[in-house]
């Protein structure tokens, strides 16, 4: 994990330095500060999204819980809502251009579905996945692991 967050800020540091040897010292603080903001602001809308997606899951009732249809279209409305977010990043990022923002929005659509079609892995209840899977009503967490040893009782 560190060597993924080291190779992004190398990168940005190598963009910085580019842009200060070409245009000047005060473009290329501008070039970096918004290259974090796109950065920083892109991994906060992720895992806001997935938090706020696996919360609604986990809270939604059983009965919405068992169908897959209002499963997915919950969690795609949710993906969805969340991930405007990003359009205000990009705004931010872009300095307002019109087309990283249309493209953003555009996308919008692209993010729900994979919500949707992936509803069933976050709740637990998927037939793709056999570590995910989760027999009949959700089980409690002792449940998942079985028995745990007990030193003092086992010896």
């Amino acid at each position: 994990m560190g060597s993924v967050l080291a190779a992004v800020l190398g990168s940005m540091t190598v963009v910085g330095a580019v842009m200060w040897l070409r245009t000047g010292l005060a473009d290329a603080l501008e070039c970096l500060v918004r290259g974090i903001v796109a950065v920083g602001g892109s991994l906060g809308v992720g895992v806001l999204l997935g938090a706020a997606t696996g919360v609604a899951l986990a809270l939604s009732p059983e009965w919405l819980a068992c169908r897959a249809p209002l499963r997915g279209l919950l969690a795609g409305c949710v993906a969805s809502t969340m991930y405007l977010g990003e359009t205000i990043v990009v705004a931010v990022a872009t300095g307002g251009g019109y087309a990283p923002i249309f493209l953003t929005l555009l996308s919008t659509p692209v993010i729900g579905a994979v919500a949707a079609v992936h509803s069933g892995d976050v709740l637990g209840r998927t037939h793709y996945h056999p570590w995910l899977a989760c027999e009949g009503r959700r089980r409690s967490w002792s449940s998942r692991f079985g028995r745990v040893a007990d030193p003092r009782v086992d010896g």
